[in-house]
């Protein structure tokens, strides 16, 4: 039994019997795919803090991409630490990529991407890292989220914090098998209900200093990641 948070069988049980499938064949198969389609989803919708991470690059003169951790789903923020002071790296989305870089030169790093056009994904700054630079600082920092872990056993329990905020993978579980089987009308209630709980996380966010909300799942983050808040779920 888990001290918190509802297990797996909890949920798929409960989408059962919300979307009344528990005497269609394959009902479990069909409740267990919905629960981890669900989890996926929500799990991009918010920088949850329990899918955060922090991880580090080893800066190489010269060197302007880095291969970013194993379990890495998109950035929050990036940075190196001088004299215990954080120094943003602004995070920048293609366009602004390509109006800034500087490709050929080493320096201090004041932008950086994520970009996966050599076939893996990496972090790419510029300016270069040049020797000064590493001399000085030995990693460059970032948060990130990581890849959420899909339920198998009957005893996991989502890496999502809540209960209420869990119900929102049972929601919208539900609203997707409705929505199968043709019923539209209460897929979209299903899926307003799934929709007031994740709004509620948002706003809970938005209260927080510092919170920079994103949805979706951003390879690249949509513009600035100091001081500029981009669209949330809310009318998505």
């Amino acid at each position: 039994m888990a001290t918190y948070g509802l297990e797996y069988s909890d949920i798929y049980t409960r989408i059962k019997d919300y979307a009344n499938i528990n005497n269609v064949s394959g009902a479990d198969t069909k409740a267990k795919r919905a629960a981890n389609d669900a989890l996926r989803l929500i799990a991009t919708l918010r920088n949850w803090e329990a899918l955060k991470r922090e991880s580090t690059v080893t800066p190489i003169a010269s060197q302007q991409a880095y291969t970013l951790a194993s379990n890495f789903d998109h950035i929050i923020s990036c940075w190196y630490v001088s004299s215990g002071v954080r120094i943003p790296i602004d995070l920048v989305d293609d366009n602004t990529w390509d109006q800034r870089s500087d490709n050929d030169t080493d320096g201090i790093p004041d932008i950086c991407r994520v970009t996966k056009v050599d076939g893996t994904l990496k972090i790419q700054f510029s300016t270069r890292p040049n020797s000064s630079f590493i001399s000085q600082y030995t990693f460059i920092h970032y948060d990130y989220i990581i890849k959420v872990a899909e339920l198998s056993a009957d005893d996991d329990v989502p890496e999502i914090p809540d209960t209420s905020q869990q119900m929102a993978i049972v929601y919208l579980a539900v609203s997707d098998l409705l929505g199968k089987q043709g019923d539209l009308r209460d897929m979209a209630t299903w899926e307003a209900k799934a929709k007031r709980v994740l709004d509620t996380a948002h706003k809970i966010d938005d209260e927080k200093l510092g919170r920079n909300p994103r949805v979706g799942r951003p390879l690249v983050p949509n513009k600035d990641s100091r001081g500029t808040r981009i669209i949330d779920y809310r009318g998505v």
